[in-house]
């Protein structure tokens, strides 16, 4: 009785060794290829740190209109979540545009969904090189909402869709610039695209 309990233990402890073999050899190829979390700390004395540290280094421009300023409050609060930065090294300048088209038509030819798309084309700018931006980007996010027989319906309906617009459109933003923040080394600075 007492060998067969001693080989239960020590074949116990052959599936540990092999498991934890096995799970060292699968993160060793992640060791040597500069993998590292996006919002993790990093070594601070580098040129870039955390992403997180970056973004929360970015003055976020105001943007016009009701939907900007919802575009804007949720940036603030991805991007800078300890407050505004007092020094910042970064400028984000964004600009919205949106755009609705009739979806469901009624028998009566009226609209009964409308489909609105927010457009954001945004730059990033550092402060010590002014008027050159050093990342350009265009997002996205089309949402609905039904035009209801109250009319104060539809416009909370409205109101509603423009709110998640706005907060897709700040996770979009936010994750593409954390994502070019965490670069090793920021692009050098390119000319900022011709205004429309």
């Amino acid at each position: 009785m007492w060998s067969s309990s001693a080989s239960i233990r020590s074949s116990g402890r052959g599936l540990f060794a092999l498991a934890l073999l096995a799970v060292v050899a699968l993160t060793a190829p992640l060791a040597g290829c500069g993998w590292q979390p996006l919002y993790g700390h990093t070594d601070t004395t580098g040129p870039s740190g955390s992403a997180a540290q970056q973004m929360a280094q970015t003055h976020i421009n105001p943007i016009a209109d009701r939907v900007g300023q919802q575009l804007y409050n949720t940036l603030r609060d991805r991007m800078n979540p300890q407050g505004v930065p007092q020094n910042p090294t970064y400028d984000l300048i964004v600009t919205l545009r949106q755009s609705g088209a009739q979806s469901l038509i009624n028998p009566n030819q009226t609209a009964a969904r409308i489909d609105l798309t927010l457009y954001a084309d945004y730059n990033l700018y550092r402060r010590d090189a002014p008027g050159v931006s050093i990342f350009h980007g265009e997002s996205r996010n089309t949402t609905s909402y039904d035009l209801l027989n109250d009319p104060y319906a539809s416009v909370v309906s409205a109101d509603d869709a423009k709110r998640r617009g706005a907060q897709s459109l700040a996770d979009d933003i936010a994750n593409r610039l954390a994502t070019f923040l965490s670069q090793p080394q920021v692009a050098a600075p390119q000319p900022a695209p011709p205004s429309p």
